[in-house]
């Protein structure tokens, strides 16, 4: 939202080339300082062959499938050993082994590390330790059965994680990016740094914990029914092929209709322990784009593993890295499954910590496995391609779009990690497969008509007026005709409804998502909304009670589907304070309302729809004879706004119809102080002169 303050993106990381071994086995604890020649590392890893290591997907039904999940939060041991004194200095036994070389190399070495579960394991050192990529190299070896495996770089950028100039990013520890080692005896650390070693350098080594209980749950988040609630086997597949786009793309759907929703495995089912993670630090902001990761480990895991796989990365990000919860918004497993990442709710542009400089404006997913030796899947893809179709797509996000503006730069809609920044992430393999999940992404994504405000009673082939005929108090529909050019008001259709005791009127949309326009009414007694919902040919059906106490509301107004939900939503300033969004839920009312932007200046709010081409609803917002439109972002409110040239003077009453002069872009339709009607034909960036409708007195309240 506009009203907090962006962050720049920062820049300035240098690669890290970095992988971690598919065949990692165990854990001791070494730390070396050697010359800039011992900091480079060659690699040349030919990806496996389909069948022979390769991720493989199960079926793509097993992604919305009953799996074994927890029945309860999960508790996991992380253990810390040190590496460093807090002057940096080799602490404990890692100091039996410190040791200096003709090349000014210090050498510390440690004890072996036993490991319990699928393991974890970073390393970390004190905050405003100012150590440079290039400075430093961290490698793991680990321990099967009286094995070890060859030693293997771990990856360290200080592009992953929160931005620095946050709360968050204040109190987190720099380290390496977490090492998922998997179920194996023992770890062994060996850290290289030009100069002095950083200091208080720990070593975490995580126990993902075991489930007490499980049993067999289809995802808990389905992402299509969020608009009615308030609040394995795998078979071998070929490496994924760029698909062509499949789904309707950009035909024209029907009011109401919206991007197909993924499902979801929530929290719960992988049994994140709420206790550990910073509630209070949960923000919210804007969407502009998504963001592809890899998590870089081995890939042989299998599907009850992924629950453990997840809590060792959030327990590191929270209890090593000292972040607020885990990074990632949503995660992906080679079985195609989507697991819910970072708290805050799926539907809702939540801050992460993935990305540096962009975590504001972006969302990531990580792909569970190392794509830099492995060549993603079908089903990957395929989740990849849903999950960021609807993600966007609530944000009013083109999948397809070559040019979003994302903090300072310009991104497309979808993205690799290394596209802003220093990184091999999400490996090359998967890298080479976005264009395959843009294809994808673009192709579930449908039309925006369905965002849009729609007024049609009557039937007629133009956008309708709702008003209140002075004399009686009855409701009626004003159709808006066309002959020969010019514009009018056509003869009144009587709603069958007597709208007397009404303060307000709107016309809402489709609002109960029966393929009929409906009418919301504040009564002037008690601030109740009622909703009369739309019988075809002009009639309403008796009204019904959908909220209590809005009296002392104000600027409200219907906005067309702000949320990307199907479901058309209106927006309010409740008392004093933020102007928030009023989740539309059917016949039930509201879901729990949320804030679009801080207070704005004004005394009139019209829901416009799409008046920058985008996918997302804005707003007009009048304050005098002035009219301001705000952008918006979806559920990620409004981000910007800017005055049209043209005044809003002598106007006593305006409202927002979709398309009256046949272009694809809202118009506005006023009402003078002498009952003169005019069209407002809009454009992106002003209106157009007023054009005449025609004079009536008949009527006052207008929607």
């Amino acid at each position: 939202m506009s009203s907090n303050t962006p962050q720049a993106p920062e820049q300035g990381g240098r690669l890290r080339f970095v992988t971690l071994s598919q065949r990692l086995l165990a854990l001791a604890l070494v730390v070396a300082v050697l010359t800039p020649a011992a900091r480079t590392l060659t690699m040349d890893v030919r990806p496996a062959e389909p069948g022979q290591g390769s991720v493989v997907p199960a079926d793509v039904a097993l992604r919305a499938a009953e799996v074994e999940v927890p029945t309860e939060p999960v508790e996991a041991e992380v253990e810390e050993f040190a590496l460093t004194t807090a002057q940096g200095k080799a602490a404990g036994k890692a100091a039996r082994t410190a040791r200096s070389t003709p090349k000014g190399e210090q050498v510390v070495g440690s004890e072996v590390v036993p490991v319990e579960g699928y393991g974890t394991v970073g390393v970390t050192w004190a905050p405003g330790s100012d150590v440079a990529e290039d400075d430093i190299e961290v490698e793991v070896r680990t321990k099967t059965g009286g094995t070890w495996s060859d030693w293997t770089v771990a990856e360290y950028h200080d592009e992953h994680g929160p931005d620095p100039s946050t709360a968050e990013g204040r109190k987190a520890r720099p380290g390496t990016d977490v090492l998922l080692v998997g179920e194996v005896d023992a770890v062994q650390v060996k850290v290289t740094t030009e100069g002095e070693a950083p200091a208080d350098m720990k070593v975490a080594v995580i126990d993902p914990g075991k489930a007490s209980a499980t049993k067999k749950e289809r995802p808990a988040i389905d992402t299509a029914r969020l608009t009615t609630e308030d609040d394995g086997t795998a078979t071998t597949d070929e490496p994924v092929e760029d698909p062509a786009p499949t789904g309707d793309g950009d035909l024209s759907m029907q009011a109401g209709s919206y991007t197909p929703k993924p499902q979801i495995y929530s929290r719960a089912q992988w049994g994140a322990d709420e206790r550990i993670r910073d509630k209070a630090s949960l923000s919210y902001y804007e969407i502009h784009a998504g963001f592809v990761h890899h998590t870089v480990n081995a890939n042989n895991y299998t599907a009850a593993q992924v629950p453990g796989i997840i809590r060792g990365i959030y327990n590191y990000h929270v209890k090593t890295r000292g972040w607020s919860d885990i990074g990632y918004n949503f995660l992906v497993d080679k079985f195609g499954r989507i697991w819910e990442g970072r708290a805050g709710g799926v539907d809702r542009p939540v801050v992460g910590a993935h990305t540096q400089g962009y975590n504001q404006y972006a969302f990531a997913m990580s792909a569970i496995g190392n794509f830099e030796v492995t060549r993603p899947n079908t089903a990957m893809i395929i989740a990849y391609g849903e999950l960021f179709a609807w993600k966007l797509s609530l944000h009013g996000i083109d999948a397809g779009s070559t040019s979003q503006k994302v903090g300072s730069r310009t991104f497309k809609a979808i993205n690799g990690h290394r596209d802003a920044g220093q990184t091999a992430c999400p490996g090359r393999y998967l890298y080479e497969k976005l264009g395959a999940i843009r294809n994808r992404a673009k192709g579930f994504q449908k039309a925006w008509k369905g965002r849009e405000l729609e007024s049609n009673f009557a039937g007629s082939a133009l956008p309708d007026l709702v008003a209140r005929r002075k004399k009686d108090g009855r409701g009626v529909i004003l159709p808006i005709t066309n002959v020969e050019g010019k514009y009018r008001l056509g003869k009144a259709v009587d709603t069958g409804r007597s709208f007397s005791g009404l303060s307000k009127v709107w016309s809402v949309g489709d609002w109960d998502r029966d393929g009929k326009s409906d009418v919301i009414g504040q009564r002037k007694s008690d601030g109740a909304l009622l909703l009369y919902r739309g019988r075809g040919s002009g009639k309403l059906t008796a009204p019904q009670v959908i909220r209590q106490n809005t009296g002392s509301w104000t600027m409200m107004a219907a906005v067309g589907d702000v949320t990307g939900d199907g479901y058309p939503d209106m927006m309010a300033v409740p008392g004093k304070g933020a102007m928030r969004i009023l989740p539309g839920r059917a016949l039930k009312g509201f879901g729990n309302s949320y804030p679009a932007h801080s207070a704005v200046p004004g005394s009139l709010h019209i829901g416009v729809g799409r008046w920058d081409k985008d996918g997302a609803p804005d707003s007009i917002v009048r304050d005098g004879s002035k009219l301001r439109v705000y952008v918006g972002n979806g559920p990620g409110g409004w981000t910007r706004s800017f005055q049209l040239p043209q005044s809003a003077a002598g106007y006593n009453a305006i409202v927002a119809k979709p398309s009256i002069n046949g272009d694809w872009h809202t118009d506005l339709v006023a009402r003078d102080g002498d009952g003169r009607f005019h069209l407002l034909r809009g454009t992106p960036d002003r209106i157009a002169a007023p054009i005449a409708m025609g004079r009536t007195t008949t009527y006052d309240l207008l929607g």
